[in-house]
């Protein structure tokens, strides 16, 4: 099937993590087969684009999955890198692993950039908590309400955003937000995560002279969406019990939201995407079947015990790979912050030179160069200097201690090049040699060899045969256990909807209630029902007090004249 222009598939990587040393088992229950990129779990084979073995070191996971999604976030594209897997398997870990290079990358980047070139970074950080949105850099975040619009898509209101100009920077605020993070204890992981979160690096960057076919002033925006997931979990195991219960059902339930989306975009029969179905999968939409070049690492862990986690993990693995992306550069774009400074720049030096030459023609001598001995127009500057420092120029020295690591990078690059290489013609050697075999047993020298090669045939048909038997009964197992989980799910829910109405029966009159199922309605975009005219009632009337001798005045029936003033009370 050809691919359309900018068409590219989801690129899907697998990290192993080691045994761990508390762990009763010797052996590893996966093996690998590296010259073919892929994982084999008893007659189960799995291939992938990459895949890394437990010894894999953070480098080298980045240097061979994700640079060449922050390579296309420089160059104007969007770019997400998702983390999936059971919970304990390094998710976090590897996520913290890719953003400390990323960062190193985006630097060094800009700072071997040529001069023409002006670059603005800035940052943003939240999590998913109960299908609740929260900033992590901001320690008064409320719940944020998502939005969309027809020029920036789906967005999060109110979310800070702050403008970077180095890698510590950067660094600090990884830190910040990760101490806000919703974090506990489970039978599986001590430091285990309860939310989904997302870290986003916007790259605006603009040439101040014409190069390369691109106009003055041409603009492109590379927005990379860094990703790591809740891990999936079973009750059972994990021993979850209260909040923590609470917590796990709504993180598989946006897990089996993120499964259905995957697997609608990979049915050429399917005529609806649910991404409504979840916050998650609303806000990444375009990660999965849209405007993005994605990858996802799927972690797994090697032991017997987590057999069936592992499978499904490759199994949902298998299925995000056959995802097509249509990525575009993001060139020219309007609202964008770096265009914004310019502006403000411009306007600020205009007002500059209109002081100076109204000091001229009063009769004032012309102000000295050095500005800092004598400034004409003290505020003015202290502006300018402000957004003049927000703005990075291409072959500045930016990268303080990162040096180190893109030095690495650049090094890891090489070798593993070189190894790449040396792979592919070891496996066409042995592809070679396979072709001989091959052709060597279709030679029957008597019948009874002929009668030994079909039985070798059928025996291969026969192993194919029952390794698909066990795929089928493997899928509809785990189709079982994810019916079960939804059913938990309704089972609570169901629960928690017995105990509304329990507490409307006793303690909200019948005609009041009627009033407020009236004004209730639905906000698809928030994914909540809402009361008209809320804003009016309460606390938000406080500020108004109410004496019992305006009772007449103020209503009319003598029953919501003592429900309000027993309020008041």
């Amino acid at each position: 099937m050809n691919k359309e222009p900018g068409e590219d598939n989801v690129k899907v990587a697998i990290r192993c993590r080691p045994l761990l040393p508390e762990s009763n088992e010797k052996a590893m229950a996966i093996q690998f087969d590296e010259n073919n990129q892929s994982i084999i779990v008893g007659s189960r084979e799995f291939t992938f684009d990459t895949i890394f073995r437990p010894e894999a070191t953070q480098i080298q996971v980045y240097a061979q999955s994700a640079k060449h999604i922050v390579d296309s976030v420089l160059h104007g594209y969007n770019g997400t890198v998702f983390a999936y897997g059971q919970t304990g398997t390094g998710k976090t870990y590897t996520s913290a692993g890719i953003l400390s290079h990323s960062f190193a990358h985006i630097f060094g980047f800009i700072a071997a950039s040529a001069r023409d070139t002006q670059f603005l970074v800035r940052a943003s950080y939240y999590e998913i908590y109960n299908e609740e949105i929260r900033d992590l850099l901001n320690k008064n975040s409320k719940t944020l309400e998502l939005k969309e619009s027809a020029q920036s898509g789906v967005y999060v209101k109110d979310l800070s955003c702050f403008v970077i100009n180095n890698v510590n920077e950067l660094e600090k605020l990884l830190e910040k937000g990760n101490k806000q993070r919703a974090v506990a204890s489970t039978n599986v992981n001590k430091d285990s995560s309860r939310s989904h979160t997302v870290f986003t690096i916007a790259i605006e960057q603009i040439k101040t002279a014409p190069s390369e076919g691109r106009g003055p002033g041409n603009l492109r925006v590379g927005k990379l969406n860094l990703v790591d997931l809740a891990g999936s979990e079973r009750q059972s195991k994990t021993g979850t019990q209260g909040d923590r219960l609470k917590e796990a059902a709504k993180i598989n339930l946006s897990l089996t939201s993120l499964s259905l989306v995957i697997a609608a975009l990979t049915d050429p029969k399917a005529t609806h995407i649910p991404y409504r179905n979840s916050k998650l999968t609303r806000l990444l939409s375009d990660s999965l079947g849209g405007n993005s070049k994605t990858l996802l690492i799927a972690c797994i862990g090697p032991d017997k015990s987590n057999i069936e986690e592992t499978i499904s993990t490759l199994r949902f693995a298998s299925t995000a790979k056959h995802i097509k992306n249509k990525a575009r550069i993001n060139e020219d774009a309007k609202d964008t912050l770096l265009r914004r400074f310019q502006e403000q720049i411009l306007e600020l030096r205009k007002q500059l030179e209109a002081t100076e030459a109204e000091n001229i023609e009063n009769g004032q001598p012309e102000p000295e160069i050095d500005v800092e001995k004598k400034p004409a127009n003290p505020e003015l500057l202290e502006k300018l200097k402000c957004l003049e420092e927000k703005i990075m120029v291409g072959g500045e020295n930016l990268l303080e201690k990162a040096e180190l690591q893109e030095k690495l990078l650049i090094e890891s690059e090489a070798e593993l090049e070189a190894r790449k290489k040396k792979e592919d013609e070891l496996k066409i050697a042995l592809e070679k040699k396979q072709a001989e075999m091959i052709q060597i047993e279709e030679f029957y020298g008597t019948l009874q060899e002929e009668v030994v090669g079909i039985n070798k045939k059928l025996k291969k048909v026969f192993n194919y045969l029952c390794s698909a038997k066990s795929e089928l009964s493997d899928i509809q197992s785990e189709y079982s256990k994810l019916r079960e989980d939804l059913l938990d799910t309704i089972r609570a829910t169901h629960k928690e909807i017995k105990l509304a109405n329990l507490i409307i029966s006793q303690f909200i009159p019948e005609s009041c209630f009627e009033m407020i199922q009236e004004s209730a309605k639905y906000n698809e975009l928030v994914g909540e029902w809402q009361l008209k005219c809320i804003a009016y009632t309460g606390n938000n009337m406080h500020d108004k007090p109410f004496h019992h001798e305006q009772k007449e005045n103020f209503v009319e029936d003598d029953f919501t004249a003592k429900a309000y003033l027993s309020y008041r009370k």
